[in-house]
This record gives C-alpha cells, structure tokens and sequence, in this order.
C-alpha cells in the first residue's frame, strides 16, 4: 500500500498575505488618483494662461482703433476668459498676472498701463510686435493631507497689429 503524503498545512497565508499587500495597493492606487488630479490641475492652469494670453494679445490698440472699445483690463480678462474656464477649480485659489513685453527691448510692463501699444519699432524702424504674457498660479492642496503647493504656467503671445 503506498501512502500519499498530505500537503502542508497553510492555514492563514492568504490572510496574512493579504494584511500585506492590500494596504500596499491601496497606497499606490490612491496615488495614482491624486498625482492623476494634479496633472488635471495643471493642465488646466496651463489652459487659462493660453487662452488669457490669446484674448489679451487680439484686444490691442488696433482692435482698440477698429471697434471703437477700450482694451480690456486685467480684471476684465480675468473675469470674461480666466474664471469662466476655470471648470472644478476655486476661483479663491488663482491668481493671474497679465503683462506687456516690449518686443525690442523686452521690457515688462504691466497690461493696464500698456495696454495700448500693440507694437514698437526697432532700430531700422520697422515694426516689432509686442508680447503678451500671462502667469496663472493656482494653490492645488492634494486631497491626501498632504501640503499646498502652487502650478504655474505662463503664456507669451505676440499682440496682433
């Protein structure tokens, strides 16, 4: 008669496996989540310094002089084009800074106060578009306790004349 031997017992393993492992993968799909979230985030916030950049570098002295409007006004894109398109974020978190770049000595200007010159002229007098250049930052707090931090993006267009 041959005897057969039983397999070893291994009664609780697969709790134990499990107390291990579960938690492990909980962690990294919570992550996944949360780092997903802030990719969102960012790319949203890179979104509206595009799009705010866009509005502001078509609304210049030309379109000014041809529709007969003023430029808008840093709150003014930020009300019509930033907030609007700010879709699941708070608005109490973003900041947006809109200003001009003189296009031939890269000057920084603020939008209110330049607002009006669409272009400058170089050394052979001719023509030189200025710049547009909108930083957007928002104050992102991961939903995991974890600390704030901020995503910026800027946008710089050249103002159409």
């Amino acid at each position: 008669m041959i005897r057969r031997s039983r397999p070893a017992r291994r009664r609780g393993a697969v709790a134990v496996e499990s107390a291990v492992v579960y938690p492990v993968l909980l962690l990294i799909l919570f992550g996944i989540i949360i780092g997903g979230m802030g990719v969102f985030r960012y790319q949203m916030t890179a979104c509206l310094a595009r799009e705010a950049s866009r509005y502001a570098s078509v609304r210049g002295a030309d379109w000014q002089r041809d529709n007969f409007k003023a430029s808008p006004t840093e709150a003014e894109i930020v009300r019509d084009v930033v907030t609007p398109m700010a879709v699941s974020m708070d608005p109490k978190r973003l900041t947006v800074r809109v200003e001009c770049v003189n296009g031939v000595t890269g000057q920084v200007m603020s939008w209110d106060a330049s607002r009006k010159a669409a272009t400058t002229l170089n050394a052979k007098k001719e023509p030189v578009a200025n710049r547009v250049r909108t930083t957007v930052t928002y104050r992102w707090t991961p939903e995991l306790f974890l600390r704030s931090t901020d995503l910026r993006s800027t946008s710089e267009t050249p103002m159409s004349y």
